[in-house]
């Protein structure tokens, strides 16, 4: 491991533990989101990812959905008007009624082949944020994995092997209810750092 990466077997040790209980049983507040295990083992992904820099996300995403904060947080990113922002990068999404996607896609017109990177990488939209780990946090019961992202790929394998490895080991694990919570609160908080 190399300085700033993870290990893996203590992510799936975090993964074991947020996955014990349902979030209703852990976080009994209605005003809390309430994720899948689905869910955490995105956010656990997210930990181990390390992006390959091959562009395929931005090349081949169609389509870019933008949320209303994205398209703030790319107005602000570019020092330009909202307004401004939405009329030159934005069209609405023919699919979504209320829901917003990138113009002059495939490529993205913010990656940079030269670079390999994205010009707004800080300003991002939240799905390109949550690539490759496809999925609406909080409402499907499955991960997608892009096998076109070799990150992704490495990252399912990664995880998948430090899971039985943790699954084998012949202590098991009983958490208290306060420790599950701090392992879903420690997961969750990844989804602010994407």
């Amino acid at each position: 491991m190399t300085e700033g990466e993870k290990d893996p077997k203590e992510v799936a040790v975090l993964l074991l533990k947020a996955t014990m209980l349902p979030d209703g049983e852990v976080f009994p507040r209605f005003d809390q989101p309430k994720y899948t295990p689905a869910d955490y083992t995105r956010m656990a992904c997210h930990i181990l990812f390390r992006c390959q820099r091959c562009g395929t996300c931005c090349t081949t995403g169609d389509p870019i959905r933008l949320r209303p904060e994205d398209a703030a947080q790319l107005a602000k990113h570019l020092k330009i008007p909202l307004n401004r922002a939405l009329k030159k990068y934005t069209i609405p999404d023919p699919k979504k009624p209320g829901v917003l996607d990138f113009k002059h896609i495939l490529p993205c017109k913010f990656y940079d082949r030269l670079a390999g990177g994205c010009k707004i990488y800080a300003a991002r939209p939240w799905s390109c944020r949550i690539f490759p780990f496809l999925g609406v946090y909080g409402s499907s019961d499955q991960v997608v994995v892009n096998p076109s992202c070799p990150g992704s790929v490495e990252t399912m394998k990664i995880l998948t092997r430090a899971m039985e490895e943790v699954q084998r080991e012949p202590e098991g694990y009983s958490p208290s209810t306060e420790e599950i919570r701090r392992s879903k609160e420690h997961l969750r908080r990844v989804l602010d750092e994407l």
